[in-house]
């Protein structure tokens, strides 16, 4: 669909054929209409009043002045000599706050976490040569579909292409598959304008990351253009399905025997988690979070205490059995419906549906408004004394698969307990006591999804959890900081694991420093990538299992104290390896935030799985190697 549309913005194809090309991706018409309608300014919506105006400046100035007139409140960034422009017109823009990073993933993961908890584009402008490095985080925001816009400075026109020492061939290209378009500024007074398209694609749903690549020559020349105000290209996509399969979903959903609903990332997005509560109860349905591991989805849209929910969809479920009609709702993977049955799929995004596996009906909608005029079908079609006798039924069913879960869960804490080491947990159950229930809970610790089962999100009493699909390591640290500027006034934990923190540098860490942030780093060390050796040796086998060698998953010797690493970046910190004191390290944390500092726990787990004792890894020494005699 992306060349479809650049086609039509380069004069390259007529509405028609873009109207064509969009009906043949599965758009209807009145969406394709809408969607078409949202690139240029309409003459009704010029005619309000100061939405459009001239403004002489250079290109920094028009840029920021855009940013400004868009209602961008926030900038992170790594500077950059080309740059300048953009920063010398911010001193006349104090609505406008930059917020410096020292590594350009980390600037990238700043405004991935500020977009995730604001409902904002988040605006990342990094350096030219180092966009490589932005590009890493830039892959949880495509994954994800989160509004992320990424600027750099090129190489000016009149030097780009002669192999200048930080310039460099397809720099534009080579962020293609990761964005959801990408421009090149051909001249300084279309640099709104670009700008005002780049920010209309990164928003409009379904969101993603965009490129902006301006070179630096244009960024100095001094034009007049217009600038536009934000609401001249906020496109809602309210897009409501079709009646008569809003009426079939109600009645398949009635009428099954055994029914289970799949809850994706999209309902967090759309904000639709009390649509998807309300149905779910009115008729009794079982719901699922995510698919196997829990990898692909980012959010828990539904309360994960809900006697309702049954966790993760697997490919062997025990619970519900036969499954005759699943609803899935937001999500891709639990399109893969492993039982016999008819599946319903839900999605804002037409490409995106239907893509992998095979749909016995496909919906696209705006998720909140589908869902909604389901649950009016469903009281349309049914009396409330039958959706009564239907919903007591199934939700009794579930609750007694849930409640055993429940015991289960409990008797598996407690034979896992340990008195002298931290197993994850207990360290699930500890931060379930010692976090406050809107904790903002920022993870992307693979072996930290072990502790989720022991802990509450969702709902009216628990925390928000947000993580990464793609689980692209490096992100947590700079996401909490992103997370907290969206959320000053509640608490933000950010949790990683030990890999994931020598992954960020820990250079996020020296932003939470500068800003004040009271966020709470949680660094889980089990001084290996455990989860990944855990796949290597168990799932696929091979030399290293048979053996029992880790070549590559040990993280020790060195043993990285990650609060002596927190200190250099003016983050206090300890380490914590005796279960009887997480508690206490978690209140002096606490403490720490109150009083606007950020903080760091350096929490020694078990090593876990298969091969886990083993602390061996191929030995070498550089050193050596040496011949020359000193």
């Amino acid at each position: 669909m992306k060349e479809l549309v650049k086609k039509y913005l380069d004069n390259g194809i007529s509405r028609r054929k873009l109207m064509r090309g969009l009906a043949s991706a599965g758009m209807t018409v009145a969406a394709a209409k809408t969607f078409v309608e949202s690139f240029t300014p309409t003459p009704a919506q010029a005619a309000v009043p100061n939405a459009v105006r001239s403004v002489t400046g250079n290109g920094g100035m028009l840029y920021m002045q855009q940013l400004k007139a868009a209602g961008v409140e926030y900038v992170f960034f790594n500077p950059s000599t080309g740059d300048a422009p953009f920063y010398d017109a911010a001193v006349d823009i104090p609505e406008i706050q930059l917020i410096k990073g020292v590594h350009e993933g980390a600037v990238v993961a700043m405004a991935d976490g500020y977009a995730r908890l604001s409902g904002k584009m988040g605006v990342a402008h990094i350096a030219n040569v180092g966009l490589p490095n932005g590009m890493t985080q830039l892959v949880n925001s495509w994954k994800d579909h989160i509004p992320v816009l990424l600027t750099v400075a090129a190489f000016g026109t009149d030097f780009a292409g002669r192999d200048g020492g930080q310039d460099y061939d397809h720099q534009e290209s080579m962020v293609a598959p990761i964005t959801k378009w990408l421009w090149l500024a051909e001249n300084a007074a279309g640099i709104p304008d670009v700008l005002r398209r780049a920010m209309k694609f990164a928003t409009t749903t379904p969101a993603g990351p965009v490129f902006l690549s301006i070179p630096d020559d244009l960024l100095r020349a001094t034009v007049t253009a217009e600038i536009y105000d934000g609401s001249l290209f906020n496109v809602p996509m309210r897009i409501r399905p079709d009646a008569k399969d809003v009426d079939a979903i109600a009645k398949m959903l009635i009428e099954a025997k055994n029914p289970l609903l799949s809850a994706g990332d999209e309902i967090t997005t759309a904000q639709a988690q009390p649509e998807l509560l309300e149905l779910a109860h009115l008729l009794g349905l079982p719901v699922t979070i995510g698919w196997g591991s829990a990898l692909a989805n980012w959010s828990k849209p539904f309360p994960t205490r809900d006697p309702l929910f049954i966790g993760s969809y697997l490919r062997q479920m025990g619970f519900p059995g036969e499954v005759d009609v699943h609803f899935v709702v937001g999500d891709s993977m639990s399109e893969r419906t492993y039982k016999t049955g008819s599946t319903i799929s839900m999605r804002s995004d037409p490409t995106a549906l239907a893509r992998a596996w095979p749909i016995d009906l496909p919906i696209v909608s705006h998720i909140k408004l589908g869902l909604a005029d389901i649950i009016a079908a469903v009281k349309a079609q049914a009396t409330p004394a039958r959706l009564k006798s239907i919903a007591d039924a199934r939700a009794a069913r579930v609750a007694d698969y849930t409640s055993g879960v429940a015991k289960m869960r409990d008797i598996m804490a407690k034979e896992r307990d340990s008195a002298s080491s931290i197993t994850m947990e207990r360290l699930g159950s500890e931060l379930e006591k010692g976090l406050e229930r809107d904790t903002i809970y920022v993870s992307e610790c693979d072996s930290g999804r072990n502790m989720d089962p022991f802990m509450t999100f969702g709902g009216n009493d628990g925390k928000t959890y947000i993580s990464t699909g793609p689980n692209i390591l490096g992100w947590a640290q700079g996401a909490a900081f992103g997370a907290k500027l969206a959320q000053p006034d509640r608490p933000v934990v950010s949790v990683t694991g030990d890999g994931g923190a020598m992954f960020s540098g820990p250079q996020p860490l020296w932003s939470q420093a500068r800003y004040s942030a009271p966020v709470t780093n949680l660094v889980i060390n089990n001084r290996a990538y455990n989860n990944e050796r855990n796949r290597i040796w168990s799932l696929i086998g091979g030399q290293q299992s048979r053996v029992g060698l880790d070549m590559t998953c040990y993280n020790g010797s060195p043993d990285v104290d990650f609060a002596k690493a927190a200190a250099g970046y003016g983050v206090e910190g300890e380490l914590v390896t005796d279960p009887a004191k997480v508690q206490e390290a978690l209140s002096r944390a606490k403490r720490a935030n109150v009083e606007g500092r950020p903080y760091l726990l350096d929490i020694h787990v078990d090593r876990e799985g298969v091969g886990a004792a083993a602390e061996w890894h191929p030995p070498y020494s550089i050193a050596d190697k040496r011949t020359r005699k000193v």
